[in-house]
């Protein structure tokens, strides 16, 4: 599969998304950026803690503000100003969770990926990744309350995560269920020429 010098990443969480994206640095020279580490990094200058729903509000506010898929268009913007002092083939877009992320992406000429796995399998690697992250540390139950809300949010309104509608404009679809890491890198190399 010949890849386009921009890709997105979306799916469930500890469904694989990094893994992907970081394939993509490795082997192909891309550069790899995350949109929930942009995220992150303004909430600790906040000093606030990194907990799914601070994320989310975080992401609608800036959606309300700038557009729904201001998470992207920015990501892109900084990529195209420095692409040629750095050397990259192209660029990974990880953590899309709205359409409109998608969307701006394809607009770009790209395309988006969408990782998913079975529900009990992901908060398993969740729990066993050591990632330090604030909602890795949620019971199962409470973790499938938070992903279902960003699944299928109450609303239509588009600034707010919306998963489900996300994956429906997504280009690929993986579903990672892969007993190892080293067995999904396998077939993503495999698959998709990586």
């Amino acid at each position: 599969m010949k890849l386009p010098k921009i890709i997105g990443i979306s799916g469930t969480n500890g469904a694989g998304k990094d893994t992907l994206g970081e394939l993509l640095a490795e082997r192909c020279g891309y550069k790899f950026v995350s949109v929930s580490d942009i995220l992150r990094e303004e909430l600790t200058k906040q000093e606030i803690p990194h907990e799914r729903e601070h994320l989310g509000n975080l992401s609608t506010k800036w959606a309300r503000e700038h557009g729904p898929g201001v998470l992207s268009a920015k990501t892109i913007e900084a990529y195209q100003a420095e692409e040629e002092a750095e050397g990259y083939k192209g660029l990974a877009v990880g953590s899309i969770r709205r359409p409109a992320e998608a969307k701006i992406i394809q607009e770009e000429g790209g395309i988006v990926f969408w990782v998913d796995a079975d529900q009990q399998t992901r908060y398993k690697r969740l729990q066993s990744g050591n990632r330090n992250r604030a909602t890795d540390r949620l019971s199962f139950d409470e973790w499938v309350f938070e992903e279902n809300r960003e699944m299928n949010p109450a609303t239509d309104d588009p600034t707010v995560l919306n998963m489900a509608a996300t994956r429906d404009v997504c280009d690929v679809k993986i579903m990672n269920n892969f007993s190892s890491q080293a067995k999904y890198r396998a077939y993503l190399i495999s698959e998709f020429e990586l």
